[in-house]
């Protein structure tokens, strides 16, 4: 199962679950996993899921500052169709922007990412998912840096959120 989001309806935000296919880029909201210890198993992740409890309505309000009183700090990935925007880029980041899907193959969807801070750039990457699995990998790759270009992976999430305003 893959989470769609439907991102243009004004104050209606809709999770459906859809199965994937290969043609299709894995878009929706994606809980971040903190990367100790490199990738996440589907048990670390159903785990976190169990206790940070995600929505879609949390994740727009950390997506648009307004994070709740008292909350544990979250961050989320929003991938649509044309966008790539997490909740925890800064000024002058690499990750978020306009989004050219290419081709899956085997679970791995290629991108191209033109950060919105950095027009003049492309960064490619890719999207790994497994069939059944909650684990999303995202991979930048020769993202500029202070120590020259580099690779970076973060993973994320699957969660299942089905909201109606």
């Amino acid at each position: 199962m893959r989470l769609t989001s439907l991102f243009r309806a004004p104050a209606v935000v809709l999770m459906l679950c859809t199965a994937a296919t290969a043609a299709e880029p894995p878009v929706g909201v994606f809980l971040f996993y903190p990367q100790e210890g490199g990738a996440p198993t589907s048990a670390d992740c159903e785990a976190l899921v169990r206790e940070v409890k995600p929505s879609v309505e949390k994740a727009e309000a950390w997506r648009w500052g307004r994070a709740p009183m008292g909350a544990d700090l979250e961050f989320y990935l929003f991938l649509d169709r044309d966008r790539m925007e997490p909740t925890y880029a800064a000024e002058g980041d690499y990750d978020s922007g306009t989004v050219r899907w290419g081709e899956t193959r085997g679970g791995e969807t290629g991108f191209d990412l033109v950060p919105d801070d950095h027009p003049e750039v492309t960064i490619k990457g890719s999207v790994q998912t497994r069939p059944g699995s909650p684990v999303v990998a995202v991979t930048l790759r020769g993202v500029p840096s202070s120590e020259g270009k580099q690779d970076r992976t973060s993973y994320f999430c699957r969660f299942e959120d089905e909201m109606r305003a």
